[in-house]
Parts: C-alpha cells; sequence; structure tokens
C-alpha cells in the first residue's frame, strides 16, 4: 500500500508542476543576474547596467538608474543601506534605501568584484576572481588586504556577523574566518569543482551549491560541511531556503530542483518559461512566493494555485483555506451523512495521519504539521477524493 501511495502522490505532484510557475513582466531582456528584498514588498534586481525595483513584492517592476556595468550580489545590512559588487574595482553604495547609488572603488584591481558581504552598515568584505580579499569598517570609505590560503579565485563570500564568514571559489575552494578577516583557514568537504552561491539562515546552517550538482550543507556555522545527494549532475548557480526545511536550487538551461526535509532529497521542477539555453541566475522568497530570475530578462514567481484544490482531483469534496496554517474545513459537495476517514501523506509519500471525522462538514488539524505540500484522501465509503494541500504557518 505503501508503494502505491507514494507512486500516486508522485503522480499528482508531477501534474501540478507546470501550473506552478508564473511569468511576470519584465521591463528589460537582458539577462537578470541578483535579486534582494529589504522588505515582503520592496525588493532589486541587477542586470549589466540597470536596477530593476519592485514596492509590490515582486508583482511588477521597473528600471532605475542606470549604473553602468554592474552584475554582482546585493548586500543590505540595514533598510537603508546597501551595497552591490560590480566590475573592475567598482561597487556601489546607497543610503536611500537603493532609491539612488553612489561608486566606490577598491586599490586598482583589475579583475571583476565577483561579491560583497556586509554585516553591518560600516563593516564589509569583498572577493574577487584573482584572489584578492578586502575589508573596510568605514563603509567603503578606505579598504585593506586580507590573505587566505592559495588565494583562490572567489565567486562568493557571506558574514554571518562581523567575525564570522565564508569565501567560497574555483576548485572546491572554501575558506573560513571566525575574527573578522585576520586570518582564514581551509575548509575541505567539497569536490573539485565551481562553488557558485552560499546561503545562511542563521548563524549555524548554511548552504552552498556548484557545478556537477555540488550541494553542501553545514550545520556548524561553516566549521564542517556534508555534501549532500541531489540526485543531478546539473550546473548549480543559486540556492534559497526560506526555513529549515524548505528550499530551492536552481540553475543552467532554467533546471530546478525543491526540498521540503532540509535538503535530504530532491524533486525536480519544470519551470516552463526558461528556454533550453537560458539559466536561472538567483532565487528568492518574499511575500509568500518564489521569484526566480535569469537569462533575457526572465522573471517567474510561484503563483497562487500551489498547494491550491485542482478540480480533476477535487471529486466530491472542497477543502479550505487552502493554504492553511491551523486547521482545514472539508465540506462534502453533497450531503452524505457518513463517517469520513481522511489520511495525509506527505510530499514523499509517506503516511502521516489519519483520522476518523464523524460530519459532513469538519475541521482537520493542521497546526502540528510542517510547511510543505501535502496530498489529503478523504473518503467516506460511498465518495473518495484526493487533493492536494499546502500548510504554511
Amino acid at each position: 500500500m505503501r508503494k502505491l501511495s507514494t507512486c500516486l502522490l508522485a503522480s499528482l505532484l508531477i501534474m501540478s508542476v507546470h501550473g506552478q510557475w508564473v511569468q511576470v513582466p519584465s521591463p528589460i531582456a537582458a539577462n537578470l543576474w541578483n535579486i534582494v528584498f529589504l522588505t515582503e514588498d520592496l525588493g532589486y534586481m541587477n542586470s549589466n547596467s540597470l536596477i530593476l525595483k519592485t514596492i509590490d513584492g515582486g508583482e511588477t517592476w521597473t528600471t532605475t538608474t542606470h549604473q553602468g556595468n554592474v552584475g554582482g550580489n546585493f548586500s543590505f545590512p540595514s533598510s537603508t543601506v546597501g551595497y552591490m559588487a560590480g566590475f573592475y574595482d567598482v561597487i556601489k553604495k546607497t543610503t536611500d534605501g537603493g532609491n539612488t547609488w553612489t561608486t566606490l572603488t577598491i586599490n586598482n584591481q583589475a579583475l571583476p568584484i565577483r561579491a560583497v558581504s556586509f554585516p553591518d552598515v560600516n563593516t564589509g568584505y569583498v572577493v574577487s576572481l584573482n584572489g584578492f580579499i578586502r575589508k573596510t569598517t568605514n563603509g567603503g570609505a578606505t579598504w585593506t588586504a586580507q590573505t587566505a590560503p592559495g588565494n583562490p579565485q572567489f565567486r562568493h563570500v557571506h558574514f554571518v556577523n562581523v567575525n564570522l564568514g565564508t569565501a567560497i571559489g574555483e576548485n572546491g575552494a572554501i575558506r573560513r574566518t571566525t575574527n573578522g578577516g585576520a586570518t582564514w583557514s581551509s575548509v575541505t568537504g567539497a569536490p573539485s569543482t565551481f562553488l557558485n552561491d552560499i546561503f545562511f539562515l542563521d548563524e549555524n546552517i548554511g548552504f552552498i551549491v556548484g557545478g556537477q550538482g555540488t550541494m553542501l550543507k553545514t550545520t556548524n556555522g561553516g566549521a564542517n560541511w556534508a555534501l549532500m545527494n541531489t540526485g543531478t549532475t546539473e550546473w548549480l548557480d543559486a540556492v534559497c531556503f526560506r526555513n529549515e526545511m524548505e528550499g530551492y536550487v536552481a540553475g543552467t538551461s532554467g533546471f530546478m530542483m525543491k526540498t521540503m526535509n532540509g535538503g535530504l532529497t530532491w524533486t525536480t521542477e519544470v519551470n516552463p518559461f526558461y528556454f533550453s539555453t537560458q539559466h536561472i541566475n538567483d532565487i528568492a522568497w518574499a511575500n509568500g512566493r518564489w521569484i526566480t530570475i535569469g537569462d533575457a530578462g526572465r522573471i517567474t514567481r510561484s503563483g497562487e494555485e500551489v498547494g491550491i484544490d485542482d478540480p480533476s482531483l477535487e471529486g466530491a469534496f472542497d477543502i479550505g483555506p487552502n493554504p492553511a496554517s491551523s486547521h482545514v474545513k472539508i465540506r462534502a459537495r453533497e450531503q452524505q451523512g457518513h463517517l469520513c476517514t481522511v489520511r495525509v501523506f506527505d510530499a514523499g509519500g509517506a503516511l502521516v495521519r489519519t483520522t476518523v471525522l464523524g460530519a459532513d462538514q469538519v475541521h482537520l488539524e493542521v497546526s502540528d504539521l510542517s510547511d510543505g505540500l501535502y496530498v489529503l484522501e478523504v473518503n467516506t465509503g460511498s465518495s473518495s477524493a484526493r487533493m492536494k494541500l499546502m500548510v504554511q504557518h
């Protein structure tokens, strides 16, 4: 019976995939590189020479001031002060929440600055493809050099506070500091490939993705990294988690995968708005939705229909609210007058609950379920249905 329910759930998930993503109109056709949200509504992303802004949680985007050749990541240590990595010894700084940006230069370096990380408004770090690390303690007015073992070609850096930071790069390079960059040490565990993106949920839990389907996870602030089995060899450029369990990775040719158990297992999703030659360059969670950006100005968001009732599956019952946080009301479309048995399956096909309810319109408690997608199987003996339910606390 477990095998049957797992296969059935897999087929339901496949049916829902194509309806999960909605294309958002983009004001430009150039590649989009990085995205950041300051609040649920206010967000920014960049192209090579433009910055795009949203004030409605990613529903619409407009272009702002011409910036001149920027494509690195953002770092906003406050709601007003932010930094953005550029190219050829340039980073951008805003002190008015991204409305205007000024140019800061760093020691006349010849290669692109790939990433910037500011744990507070004054203290920040940048890394470059030629292996340099620079630190500022005065908001970018001046910079001092730091040295990491092997001087790897860095592709990203992230500081969770002013002392604890991790830089990643090519050939599986991971460098870590616990003293604000005074010293950097090598951390092993990654295969010899490009490491492209790093994401921390808090000071302990973090993720790294890269080439050949590489994903690593730390639960101790980057002191150790465990290689996760993603089941793919696709090139991964972006990783984002909305909580400890639910996250996405994305990359080449519009490839996407989702996990609902902290990266232990992954499910491939199809985003039909990316062609085979277009990559997903970044992904974010804001305003209760996932948002992806990529080549050729592509912007997509997860749709309201994620977890919403699918008429082809419901049969004789309705459920709501959906998504739900505390309880779900199950209502028979026609008066049944029978006891109702409800079985709840998680995203991996495991039976997590069986409940017998004794009325045609009843409440099923879901407050103790983890966030994620579930399938409810409702059976009265004479009528049955299977319905998708999204739990979001």
